[in-house]
């Protein structure tokens, strides 16, 4: 008898609305609204409050990196812990 992996992750639940479909999406979470552009071939990035993030993947070979701007997140709105 074999056993069935099962996955505990969980995912988050989100809704994707096109705006120019494959470059340009408003992206609505739990966590608020942001604004993704790029393709999956070319590179995301992504803009909400808590800055830009870029990511960029080689597909087919599990390789990939992103980079993180947080500083520019208050140009977006973000809010200061002490408020």
């Amino acid at each position: 008898m074999s056993l069935r992996r099962r996955s505990y992750r969980n995912s988050t639940v989100y809704k994707r609305i096109p705006i120019i479909p494959g470059i340009l999406y408003i992206n609505l979470s739990a966590s608020g609204v942001s604004l993704s552009f790029g393709s999956s071939s070319t590179g995301r990035a992504t803009v909400n409050e808590n800055g830009v993030n870029l990511n960029k993947s080689i597909g087919g070979f599990r390789i990939g990196k992103s980079f993180s701007f947080s500083k520019l997140g208050k140009l977006f709105g973000k809010k200061n812990k002490e408020e």
